[in-house]
């Protein structure tokens, strides 16, 4: 029996109710961002947990029967619970590989210092006293509004913020294989050369490429296929007419806090203005995951406020033009 394929009409209305509902949340996305930031410390882990705070959103409301009158606390509810579950499943991990440190050591000494390693990160992950200490600083909750999205008590709470407090972290290690930044050159190299063929030999076959809320691609297929982001990244609007077109960006590799990325900018009269952020995974020497930022217009601020960049207009989505109006307008 052949796999059944889901209908072009189902994701396009699926597409269409995502867009829907990304444009309501619009008021709502800064103090999202800013909670994430918070609780993650880091701007990378924000953003993931933003991406997975809309997406759970969206799946939950084929469940909720009653009206949502609170979008803000909805959302704020969601992005604490993932959180807590992203830092329970860390700490599972730590625990393991500390226990399977321990067992495998031969020296004594060893042994203490990893069971002494693997203590302090159980008392430093504590994501209900993070959560409970950001929902009072940030929003000013009260006791008994933080103890709701917590589902706990009022006086769990008051002791949370009082242990918590001394165990805030802002910077956590990133849990991820940034590429080096020799791979990165090559493929700005071959990006500034619109070369195709060069770009796709730099992608694991098995590889992702990820724009936040807007594409999934998956494998070599999806790498290769026409209007791909690959593709688009060196057909920049192919079907425009030529006195429409964008200006092509100017690509550059920096380093951002250890990690090499690249960052796009839009050359204008006035000079040029950030308008995208792509992050990338390496592995065997090949390009395992890209991840682009370029609707993420807090991610591009805290960049552009530390490298003293100026940011372009940065939606929350592709927009749809209006008649008589090109992408690059802001009106």
């Amino acid at each position: 029996m052949e796999n059944p394929e889901l209908a072009d009409d189902l994701r396009d209305a699926a597409r269409e109710a995502w867009h829907r509902y990304l444009d309501l949340l619009v008021p709502f996305r800064s103090d999202l961002h800013r909670y994430c930031r918070k609780l993650t410390g880091n701007i990378w882990d924000a953003e993931d947990l933003v991406q997975d705070t809309l997406l759970k959103g969206f799946a939950t409301l084929g469940s909720v029967h009653a009206t949502v009158t609170n979008p803000r606390g909805y959302l704020i509810r969601i992005a604490t619970n993932a959180w807590i579950d992203i830092s329970r499943r860390r700490m599972a991990e730590d625990v393991a590989l500390a226990e399977a440190a321990r067992t495998n050591s031969v020296a004594t000494s060893d042994t203490a210092d990893t069971r002494d390693a693997g203590r302090r990160l159980l008392e430093l992950l504590a994501p209900q006293e993070r959560a409970a200490i950001v929902l009072k600083d940030v929003f000013d909750m009260s006791l008994n509004e933080i103890a709701q999205v917590l589902s706990t008590s009022a006086n769990a709470v008051k002791a949370a913020l009082h242990r918590g407090r001394e165990r805030l972290r802002e910077e956590p290690p990133l849990r991820r294989r940034a590429a080096s930044s020799a791979l990165v050159d090559k493929f700005v190299e071959r990006l500034d050369a619109s070369d195709l063929n060069g770009l796709l030999a730099l992608m694991l076959d098995t590889g992702s490429i990820e724009m936040h809320g807007a594409l999934l691609e998956v494998g070599r297929e999806e790498f290769e296929r026409k209007g791909s982001w690959l593709w688009q990244a060196v057909n920049v609007h192919p079907d425009m007419p030529p006195e429409m077109r964008p200006p092509k960006w100017v690509n550059e590799r920096v380093i951002f806090r250890g990690e090499p990325i690249v960052l796009g900018f839009m050359p204008l009269p006035e000079g040029r203005v950030l308008q995208g952020i792509t992050r990338f995974e390496e592995e065997g020497g090949l390009i395992s995951r890209v991840r682009s930022y370029c609707f993420s217009p807090e991610a591009a601020k805290e960049i552009a406020e530390e490298l003293n960049l100026t940011v372009g207009w940065i939606p929350y989505r592709f927009p749809t033009p209006a008649p008589g109006k090109t992408w690059t307008d802001k009106s």
